[in-house]
């Protein structure tokens, strides 16, 4: 996967920058998760801070516009970014340990029924 950034734009106010880039890529569009990472080690910044708000492919060609937001504080990404957007950057096995837990105490009451 080959990155290139298009914009940036730094934000003082929200503690972030902005950055718009573009990603040419083989194959399906990569997830949230591996563009996360390829993102976090373009920009050298910390996967942790870094959000991709949104993901643009487009037809018929290998490419895909990707607009990523990098925080300076975690405590600034958490006030900026709802709640359904962190989920979404959540690691792949911390959202199948939420759904098991879910489904375990959704059967509980059946049970004693």
């Amino acid at each position: 996967m080959e990155i290139n950034i298009l914009k940036e734009r730094d934000t003082p106010l929200l503690s972030r920058k902005r950055f718009t880039l573009e990603i040419i890529k083989e194959g399906p569009t990569p997830s949230r998760s591996e563009i996360r990472d390829a993102v976090a080690v373009k920009l050298k910044s910390d996967k942790n801070l870094t959000i991709i708000k949104h993901v643009y492919p487009r037809y018929g060609v290998q490419k895909a516009r990707v607009i990523a937001h990098v925080y300076e504080k975690e405590a600034d990404l958490k006030r900026y970014e709802d709640e359904g957007m962190l989920k979404k950057h959540e690691k792949p096995e911390a959202k199948k340990e939420a759904q098991d837990s879910g489904e375990a105490a959704a059967e509980k009451p059946a049970e004693a029924a």
